[in-house]
């Protein structure tokens, strides 16, 4: 199913964290980034010390799209390692599985479809649209949470497709926790919180479950969650709404307390507290689909 990786300067993966991601995905590997006046795009299928090296060489420390693959669909060579080119100044990362599959050649995957039969046609008439935040959402509702895109220009523009779908390490926005060693938490209870970190001034969102969900970064200024927050009773709330009416329970609790709403959106998805408000105000449907899905994900697992 791949990892996807959107890496910000300054952020270094270790070599020991490479070879698990390669473990994980081993049939492919690619780099792409801009430097403002040419797209830079590395594509490779090769060993272990082959893909650390040219980790080391192109991309340690460096903001860019990382990619490991593993074959879902077509075949296992370089043509088919991610980011794809699309144009000369644009390129694309794909996570996931895409329905349409690869019914034109065989040879190729899903996501070399999705550039030859959709993104290349619009890259070559209008390129901006691809890096509109209105067009990317509506084109993460149609390939759905499950899959997860990177779009790379050559003038240092990265477009994520389905961002909240995905997770932070390390500063880094990584498209899952099934396709590497995510971090596992030994805590028994599922109950969330939020604290501040003294060192770094970041405000981090915990939570424990069974599946051991992973830690997520927040804003490194997010004043609006308080700094001993605890996550349990608005965590029962939502429950309890949605147990009370699966359809409708998460929604009209949202919109009764969206400040609470906001506070678990921040919690369990990748966004700042502002980014939840803005979310709830602006795609409510979304926004409370999200929740009530994260929240019937979590009880069915406990049943």
């Amino acid at each position: 199913m791949c990892l996807l990786i959107h890496q910000p300067k300054g952020v270094t993966f270790s070599r020991a964290e490479i070879a698990d991601f390669v473990a994980h995905n081993p049939d492919g590997f690619g780099i792409s980034y801009g430097d403002g006046r040419t797209l830079h795009l590395l594509r490779l299928v090769g060993s272990l010390s082959e893909i650390q090296d040219a980790y080391a060489r192109h991309a340690a420390g460096r903001e860019c799209v990382i990619h490991f693959r593993m074959t879902t669909h077509g075949a296992t060579n370089a043509d088919n390692a991610h980011p794809y080119p699309i144009t000369p100044d644009i390129a694309v990362a794909h996570n996931g599985v895409l329905a349409i599959g690869n019914p034109h050649d065989k040879g190729m995957s899903d996501t070399w479809h999705l550039v030859e039969f959709f993104l290349r046609p619009i890259a070559l008439t209008n390129p901006d649209l691809l890096f509109d935040p209105v067009w990317g959402d509506m084109l993460g509702r149609l390939i759905g949470t499950g899959n997860k895109l990177a779009i790379t220009h050559r003038d240092g523009r990265v477009a994520i497709i389905n961002r909240q779908a995905g997770v932070t390490h390390k500063r880094a926005w990584l498209s899952n926790t099934y396709a590497w060693s995510a971090p596992r938490p030994t805590a028994t209870t599922r109950t969330p919180s939020v604290y501040r970190d003294d060192d770094t001034g970041a405000w981090w969102a915990e939570e424990y479950t069974p599946k051991g969900k992973v830690s997520y970064i927040q804003d490194t200024s997010d004043p609006e969650i308080p700094e001993d927050y605890i996550l349990a009773d608005l965590w029962a709330e939502a429950e309890d709404a949605y147990s009370r009416d699966r359809d409708l329970g998460v929604a009209m609790w949202a919109h009764n307390n969206p400040d609470d709403a906001a506070t678990l959106l921040c919690a369990i998805f990748d966004v700042s507290h502002a980014e939840a408000r803005e979310w709830l105000e602006d795609h409510a449907a979304d926004a409370v689909t999200a929740l009530a899905e994260y929240i019937a994900e979590e009880v069915l697992t406990l049943s």
